[in-house]
């Protein structure tokens, strides 16, 4: 084969693979409990630093709905729609050019950047996308039909005794009485899983819950907070509150418990 026929060869399969690229275009969705309790204002603030933090331009703010813009070496350029409110945003499609936009397929560096984007938001809201890829795996929720409830003081007897907790920050499920000086800081979340295979499902619910409220006390420090407060059980995007119980999924072979709170300093 000549020099010539190897170049001619190379770009036919370059134009090959370039085609393969192209991927139908990507319209994120994302809905929520409303027992959650995000804001209007959170949402918002939510998307907004998002975008900042993946480098999207804000091209406008108004209530329900946020216009932003990306390019990309200044030859790819895209440019969405976010429709938004206290439970649920998009990330729609608007416009676009030099991303091979066709009946409705697009370059597939397209449907990253909006995936990348779904999960800085996600995040800003203190859902991680991840857990919840490994929370929907059969593995997890094989066996576990129904939630287990347990006691939430129990739960941090245990993890005092193990020496999980050293008292240096106190626990308060939602609903529970607060001393009268709170200052509230950031929200926070926390989701541990333990094989449950060897254990009855009220030990590896407990090894859960351990394992959750040490990450809770180890972020709490870092934001020298001394409390975490309205602490609810997360389940698929719902909470569950109560002032003496904890909820948690015990599979046959995976039991987990997820916990959301906010951090404070409390007097």
């Amino acid at each position: 084969m000549t020099q010539f026929h190897r170049i001619a060869a190379l770009l036919a399969l370059a134009l090959v693979l370039g085609g393969c690229t192209s991927k139908p275009v990507y319209n994120a969705k994302e809905e929520f409990s409303p027992n959650l309790g995000f804001t209007q204002a959170q949402m918002s603030r939510a998307i907004v630093t998002a975008l900042n933090d993946r480098q999207w331009v804000v091209q406008s703010v108004r209530p329900g709905m946020i216009k932003a813009a990306i390019t990309v070496r200044g030859r790819h350029h895209a440019e969405v729609d976010i429709p938004f409110s206290p439970t649920s945003f998009e990330i729609d499609y608007r416009s676009s050019y030099g991303l091979d936009a066709k009946d409705g397929k697009i370059h597939g560096n397209y449907n990253r950047w909006v995936n990348r984007l779904r999960d800085n938001v996600l995040k800003e809201l203190s859902i991680n996308p991840d857990i919840e890829f490994v929370n929907d795996l059969g593995i997890v929720k094989q066996g576990a039909d129904e939630p287990t409830y347990l006691s939430f003081r129990e739960g941090v007897k245990r993890a005092t005794d193990a020496g999980l907790l050293d008292g240096s920050v106190k626990f308060y499920l939602a609903g529970e009485t607060l001393p009268k000086q709170v200052r509230k800081l950031d929200t926070v979340s926390s989701s541990r899983k333990t094989n449950g295979s060897n254990k009855s499902d009220t030990d590896a619910c407990f090894w859960a819950l351990q394992s959750a409220l040490a990450t809770l006390q180890n972020a709490a420090k870092k934001a020298d907070a001394n409390a975490v407060i309205n602490i609810a059980s997360v389940d698929q995007r719902d909470l569950y509150k109560d002032t003496e119980k904890f909820q948690c999924r015990a599979g046959l072979v995976v039991s987990s418990v997820a916990l959301r709170g906010d951090l404070a300093h409390v007097d």
